[in-house]
C-alpha cells in the first residue's frame, strides 16, 4: 500500500464515525477493514491491488455515498473522558452500574474507565433512560468515543 492509497483512505473516513482501521498488506495485496463507532460490525472490507506501474491516465474517483442515521434530539451521547479500559462494574463479581432500560439521575455512576492503574468513575451528566451501551466490558476506549445513549 502506498501513500496515495493511504491519503485516499484518510479522505474517505475523515468525516465518518469510523473508529478502527485494520490494514493487511500480506501477499502484495492490501486489505482494509473498517469499523464504525458504537460497537458496530465491520462496515467495509475491500482489497486494494497495487499497481505495478502508474496508470497512463489519472483515474476518476467516484464519490462515496453513505447512509446517515438520524439521531432524535432527546438522545444524548455519553463519551469517554479519557483513553483507557471500559468496565461496566466496580469488580468482576459486582453487578453492572447500568443496563439497557435503566433510569439514571444526573451524577449517577455509569461505568469505570481504568487508565494507568487508576479507576475513574464516569457519571451521568444528565438524567434519563439508558437506551444503548456501545462498548463491551473490558474493551479499550479512546478519548471522545461514544459509550452510552441516554434518552432524556
Amino acid at each position: 500500500m502506498d501513500i496515495k492509497d493511504l491519503k485516499a483512505l484518510y479522505k474517505f473516513i475523515k468525516d465518518t464515525d469510523i473508529t478502527e482501521i485494520e490494514l493487511d498488506d500480506f501477499d502484495g495485496k492490501g486489505k482494509v477493514k473498517l469499523k464504525r463507532g458504537q460497537g458496530a460490525q465491520p462496515v467495509a472490507v475491500q482489497a486494494l491491488q497495487r499497481a505495478a506501474t502508474p496508470p497512463a491516465a489519472p483515474r476518476e474517483e467516484k464519490p462515496v455515498v453513505e447512509a446517515v442515521s438520524v439521531k432524535p434530539d432527546n438522545i444524548k451521547i455519553v463519551t469517554s473522558p479519557m483513553v483507557g479500559t471500559f468496565y461496566r462494574a466496580a469488580s468482576p463479581e459486582a453487578q453492572a452500574f447500568v443496563e439497557i432500560g435503566s433510569v439514571v439521575k444526573s451524577g449517577a455512576p455509569l461505568c469505570i474507565i481504568e487508565a494507568m492503574k487508576l479507576m475513574n468513575e464516569v457519571e451521568a451528566e444528565l438524567g434519563g433512560k439508558i437506551v444503548s451501551i456501545l462498548v463491551e466490558n473490558g474493551q479499550p476506549v479512546e478519548y471522545g468515543e461514544p459509550l452510552f445513549h441516554i434518552e432524556t
